[in-house]
């Protein structure tokens, strides 16, 4: 056991005591009252210290998803453009005209 632990572990103890003390000294001088409203105000900031950390933590993890979803998608496209891209000069020409005309024009120029 090393000294600083063992120093660290006697001011853990010593705050603890005087935690306990504080609580028993504003019992007697408050009254029970007094120390009920403090555990519920405690109680009720814990609580709402607990819904938001599980509600950064469900959000985290729909980020993630949404994350791993979009690198897949985007390894897929770049595994395609490769395999597009080794084709021969004349085939991969052909595959871009095609993919050309059947691409729909969604951007006449009509009358601009």
């Amino acid at each position: 056991m090393n000294i600083d632990t063992l120093l660290a572990a006697g001011q853990a103890a010593a705050t603890v005591h005087t935690a306990v003390d504080r609580a028993i000294d504003a019992a007697l001088y408050y009254g029970p009252g007094a120390l009920a409203t403090a555990a519920i105000a405690g109680a009720w900031c814990t609580c709402r210290w607990a819904v938001r950390r599980y509600e950064q933590w469900l959000q985290d993890r729909a980020d993630r998803r949404e994350y791993t979803a979009r690198a897949y998608r985007l390894c897929r496209v770049a595994d395609n453009a490769d395999a597009i891209g080794a084709l021969p000069e004349t085939d991969l020409i052909t595959y871009l005209d095609n993919k050309y005309t059947a691409t729909p024009d969604l951007a006449t120029e009509e009358g601009r």
